[in-house]
């Protein structure tokens, strides 16, 4: 068992506890965020286009007796603070108007940041010591573990478990919603459930299926797909080893073969490869993962964490696709220039190119429309396949222990309760670009008609966005997630310096490997508390 939140963060809790009494209606970060009126949520629906999924006019978890109408001034406000674009602002802020129509004893409002997600937590913590921060705030897991160090971040497990059905979450809905969601939720190192899943999302190879679907490729006595057609389930079940020991050598020697003018694999840019996998930091959690090597974990007697990435096997394994760098066959953001590798693929100076479903639209570019396809990532030869779970989450943050301070809490999470009812998670997982936080959502009539690409033209982002929302289904029973804890964000900085040094083209002695290994656990484990 992970420990419980107990004497390691009462330090943190009773000096913030003086300073965090007060009841603000705004986050710290006024510069860079603003606050929506009241007014704007509740006329927001009007903004969201009629094809939409439809939104239930009143929440599943709102209470069974009617609270009667609270003057605005006695109202508990709740603010809520995310990066949602104005794209998706409508969505939310109907949401909103939802819950606040539900519960009239509470006010809840949106703040927009316009910054990143760190700036956002580097903003909360500012406003810890003059009580000026967000009820709910959108987040990262290493976000979350900073939020506990300072005794802010709420267990939501009583709410969550609570037998009051206008509060709970019921049997039905706690199978709902996608398990490894809300397993994130509980993956720190003390006891308990500290965020809720928001806007999810996960990584998917994207490939040139106008080029590579139905290619015999049977080159440099390379025996590709038994000397069937490329297709795809042989993409579906691609290894890195089948990657780069036969495919990458076959398509290269074919590509040489072509005429200049007909070339499938373009070098007119100065990065260029048969594979391209966008961020490096991923990369190299989720080979650890998927080898059963080690990267990190969390002591259960002491809840600390520990880097244990700097180890033999990930030596090894970063050698090979140091190889496989050197031989053209894959690149990564951090090895080729800082530069989003979707701008090579797009191009067709690579053939495949793993991204977040998040950021499917980048995967296409109307100035050279393509037939993209879409298929799980390479796994290790004889093992499970593993795919990271990315995307913001919720936290809930604790402003003391007075009976305003809690019913905040409880505001703040029902909030949350009414953003996920079925109807709203589906509407979200259909205008958003992110993933449904439901299970039942991708069966709905209304998600698969959404999402059916047979109705879409070919070489349209409307149909590689189908496809892309069609495929998540498959891979989220693969998902998996590191521990988190405080430090644990050194320890995916180092992790990415050390995925971008093996995919850059040189020479390195095994000495060169073992000062870079030695280097970045360091650097991680000096952050780590």
């Amino acid at each position: 068992m992970r420990k419980n939140a107990t004497m390691f963060l009462t330090s943190f809790a009773a000096v913030m506890m003086l300073a965090s009494c007060g009841t603000p209606t705004a986050a710290s970060s006024a510069a860079k965020s603003s606050a929506a009126a009241s007014s704007s949520a509740a006329t927001s629906s009007s903004a969201i286009s009629s094809s939409t999924a439809p939104i239930s006019s009143v929440p599943a978890s709102s209470s069974s007796t009617p609270v009667s109408s609270v003057p605005d001034d006695q109202k508990i406000v709740i603010t809520y603070q995310s990066t949602t674009g104005k794209n998706t602002q409508p969505y939310l802020e109907n949401y909103i108007a939802e819950f606040n129509a539900a519960y009239p004893q509470y006010k809840a409002v949106p703040s927009y940041y316009s910054g990143s997600y760190n700036e956002l937590e580097q903003d909360v913590i500012k406003g810890f010591s003059a009580g000026s921060y967000p009820d709910l705030v959108q987040c990262y897991p290493d976000h979350v573990a900073d939020y506990l160090g300072y005794g802010k971040a709420v267990d939501l497990d009583p709410f969550i478990d609570s037998t009051d059905p206008a509060i709970g979450l019921s049997a039905e809905d706690k199978a709902d919603y996608v398990t490894a969601f809300m397993d994130e939720g509980k993956n720190y190192s003390v006891s308990g459930t500290y965020s809720l899943p928001n806007c999810k999302s996960t990584e998917l190879m994207f490939w040139n299926k106008g080029i590579l679907n139905g290619l015999i490729l049977n080159q440099e006595g390379h025996v590709i797909n038994e000397g069937r057609a490329l297709n795809q389930a042989y993409f579906d079940t691609l290894t890195w080893e089948e990657l780069f020991n036969n495919f990458c050598p076959a398509i290269v020697a074919y590509n040489d073969s072509l005429a200049a003018d007909a070339k499938i694999l373009k070098t007119d840019q100065t990065y260029h490869s048969v594979f391209a996998y966008d961020s490096d930091d991923n990369l190299f959690i989720t080979l650890a993962e998927q080898y059963g090597y080690k990267y990190t974990s969390i002591d259960a007697t002491t809840g600390k964490g520990s880097a244990d990435f700097n180890n033999d096997n990930m030596k090894a394994l970063l050698k090979t696709f140091h190889d496989a760098a050197n031989n053209g066959y894959i690149i990564s953001k951090g090895s080729a220039g800082g530069n989003y590798t979707n701008t090579y693929f797009t191009k067709q100076n690579t053939l495949f190119s793993v991204g977040s479903t998040g950021g499917v639209k980048y995967q296409f570019d109307d100035k050279n429309p393509m037939d993209v396809g879409v298929a799980r990532i390479p796994h290790a030869a004889g093992k499970d396949p593993k795919v990271i779970m990315q995307g913001p989450s919720l936290c809930v943050l604790s402003h003391g222990t007075d009976e305003t301070a809690k019913a905040k809490e409880k505001g703040a999470y029902l909030l949350w309760k009414t953003m996920t009812t079925k109807a709203n998670s589906l509407n979200w997982g259909l205008n958003s670009g992110y993933m449904c936080i439901r299970s039942s959502n991708y069966t709905d009539d209304a998600y698969v008609e959404a999402n059916d690409e047979t109705t879409k033209d070919v070489k349209t982002l409307d149909r590689l966005m189908a496809r892309s929302n069609t495929y998540t289904q498959k891979v989220l029973g693969e998902m998996y997630t590191s521990p988190v804890f405080l430090g644990s964000s050194s320890c995916r900085t180092s992790g990415a310096a050390l995925m971008t040094y093996a995919l850059t083209k040189g020479t390195y002695s095994d000495a060169d490997w073992t000062t870079h290994f030695d280097e970045q656990y360091a650097n991680a484990m000096k952050n780590i508390r």
